[in-house]
């Protein structure tokens, strides 16, 4: 009697691609190849979608050769008047920052950004209370902000010289009297920011009406009005008057100053130091590491709430309480990274330490260090928050020892032993740009774009698609695609409006945007079916089968494919034998264009076949010229056995 047939049914490759482990030992639904796909919809994987590069006529970007930042900025609460923020960069020769609304705006900056050295790459946003704090390498050590959507410029106030004085007239004041003065920012009569005080002018009137306390020169910082404190013992000190910066003087005679407001504390307007990352948490602005100081690179600083009492509260760090942290100093090296608050705290990482920040009921200190652990660390531009396959939130991130990791309700778990062999083509010590990461919520996806062996700037794409992430006995497994092509290219990430280059208000469907060196500078994501015009290449590759164990061989002569119905895409399927000793058939071609309105097409292959295979591997494959995306579902052969070896 003849041996019986054996259908085969792959119905599920939603495990992702698992490069790391012998082929012959990965479960059924994973694969050894997933290039250019993902798994939202189908069960055996759907060609990824391509990118379309957005306008940038008529900007002071179009001219520039690559960009460098890009940030979501919301001015108000209103979503759909967000802008795009934008670092257009020529080499290290040029630089032009510019805002997308309805149309295009440049930024004008009281400091420009230093490009040389990498320092184009590092610029860091942080929107809070309608403000877009900048984090740049700049000629001052002072972190910047727009707060008016038009200009960038240095937080808080630089401190002023002292003022002079000279008396006025002849009275009876002759004691001993002490001056300081602070500038400030007054906006429909209210103090927004603030100085700290300058150095004490001492002055001994001698039988004087009055004295003429004349302020000192303006810092053109945008001042609006001079606050001119006094004190008769040179400790508590008194505001005694409020002037329009364009009054340079103010005639003092005054006997008693205790009758006025006492001043606020020296100290508590310190400027906020040229950070290098950024955080808000709590209504607050979070700062860690510094761009010129080495002895602030592992420090995190941060200022009082905005509803604290003084004024400009997101524009300075008070050195009354203690507002910062250093986290081992000099240990494991400068931070790599601060993140937005996940799971109830705010983390904090170097290259081999991990650090969570907790809030504290303490006036004083708002957080307390919790050093999580010093074996793992985060490569910069690697953190992305998002959710894991439960719907908890976690911190994903990029290990350098051990690739992908992230940080959950279990703690820390290594969640990229599937890729272990890609991982291993990670250039560490790109010059430029080492990787990027994002978390696209729609997709439930993490991206992080790396730069391999021989690069300074990414060129490969890691995908994880965390709703098929699962829990094993060495970290978090399954999930996996690889993403190449031009959008594989990023050197700046961030998710804006599809509707950007509409001229309308921004809608709330946002996708990944990516800036790149030339190819049409920014990229809106997830649309089309190629990277604004140039052809990538699909493929999914099965794990190794056999019919009863590799003694036996056997044959393929029928199949059938489950797809969606998509008119215009298509879609090879290739058969190989023995670990690719012979490619026994490719099925060109196989169109998923509906008969009539079915939703899921089924195709019948008449002509897959193989014979004498110990293992059988199928590859789908785009056709040459790709047409609309496919979506798998499900492949059915026949397998007919042979004899024995």
């Amino acid at each position: 009697m003849a041996a019986a047939e054996k259908d085969l049914t792959i119905s599920s490759l939603r495990g992702g691609v698992n490069n790391s482990d012998p082929a012959i030992s990965l479960p059924e639904d994973q694969c050894v190849l997933a290039k250019n796909v993902e798994w939202v919809e189908s069960m055996l994987g759907e060609r990824r979608r391509g990118s379309v590069a957005i306008s940038v006529s008529g900007s002071d970007i179009s001219g520039k050769d690559r960009v460098t930042f890009l940030h979501r900025h919301l001015p108000t609460s209103d979503e759909t008047a967000s802008e795009l923020w934008v670092l257009g960069v020529t080499g290290t020769s040029s630089s032009a920052l510019c805002k997308k609304t309805t149309s295009w705006t440049t930024i004008t900056l009281s400091e420009a950004i230093t490009l040389t050295s990498g320092y184009q790459y590092q610029v860091a946003g942080q929107t809070l209370h309608g403000k877009l704090f900048l984090a740049y390498k700049s000629s001052v050590d002072r972190l910047h902000v727009s707060s008016n959507g038009t200009t960038v410029r240095k937080t808080g106030f630089g401190e002023p010289a002292a003022p002079t004085g000279a008396d006025q007239g002849a009275g009876a004041i002759e004691a001993v009297r002490y001056y300081r003065v602070r500038y400030t920012e007054q906006v429909g009569g209210a103090t927004t920011r603030r100085s700290e005080p300058s150095n004490v002018l001492t002055h001994d009137p001698v039988a004087a009406a009055s004295v003429r306390v004349t302020k000192p020169a303006t810092i053109s910082e945008g001042e609006t009005h001079w606050e001119l404190e006094a004190s008769h013992d040179n400790i508590d000190f008194y505001v005694i008057a409020t002037t329009a910066v364009g009054t340079t003087f103010y005639d003092d005679s005054n006997t008693n100053y205790t009758t006025f407001t006492l001043s606020e504390d020296v100290g508590g307007y310190e400027n906020i130091h040229s950070g290098e990352f950024l955080s808000a948490d709590e209504d607050r602005l979070l700062i860690g590491g510094s761009f010129e100081d080495d002895d602030l690179a592992s420090r995190v600083s941060w200022t009082p709430v905005f509803n604290d009492t003084g004024a400009g509260n997101d524009e300075r760090i008070p050195i009354t309480t203690t507002n910062f942290l250093d986290l081992d100093t000099f240990e494991g090296g400068k931070l790599t990274g601060l993140s937005n608050p996940v799971i109830g705290s705010v983390w904090a990482t170097k290259l081999s330490h991990i650090y969570k920040l907790v809030r504290t009921t303490d006036n004083t200190k708002a957080y307390d260090p919790v050093t999580i652990t010093k074996a793992r660390g985060a490569l910069k531009g690697s953190l992305a928050a998002g959710i894991d396959q439960r719907g908890m939130a976690a911190l994903y991130f990029l290990d350098p020892q051990v690739g992908p990791c992230r940080i959950g309700v279990n703690g820390i778990q290594q969640c990229g032993a599937d890729i272990r062999i890609t991982w291993k083509t990670l250039n560490i010590d790109a010059t430029d740009v080492v990787c990027r990461a994002i978390y696209y919520p729609e997709a439930r996806q993490v991206h992080w774009w790396i730069a391999e062996t021989g690069q300074n700037k990414p060129t490969l794409r890691l995908v994880l698609q965390v709703n098929e992430s699962r829990d094993f006995a060495d970290g978090i497994r399954r999930g996996w695609a690889i993403w190449d092509g031009n959008s594989a290219k990023a050197i700046a990430a961030c998710l804006y409006s599809t509707n950007i280059d509409a001229g309308t208000a921004r809608n709330k469907v946002l996708v990944p945007f990516i800036g790149l060196e030339g190819l049409g500078l920014i990229h809106r994501t997830d649309t089309g079916t190629d990277d604004n015009g140039v052809a990538y290449t699909a493929r999914i590759k099965t794990k190794p089968y056999w019919l009863k164990s590799i003694l036996h061989k056997f044959g393929v002569r029928v199949g059938a494919l489950l797809a969606k119905a998509v008119t215009g895409a298509s879609v090879d399927l290739a058969v190989y034998r023995d670990f690719e000793i012979e490619t026994t058939k490719t099925v060109e071609d196989i169109s998923f264009t509906a008969t009539v309105t079915e939703n899921q097409v089924i195709k019948f292959l008449d002509n897959l076949t193989g014979s004498e295979m110990r293992v059988a591997q199928f590859e789908f494959i785009d056709v040459d010229s790709p047409g609309d995306r496919w979506e798998l579902n499900q492949l059915a052969v026949v397998e007919t056995p042979g004899q024995q070896a």
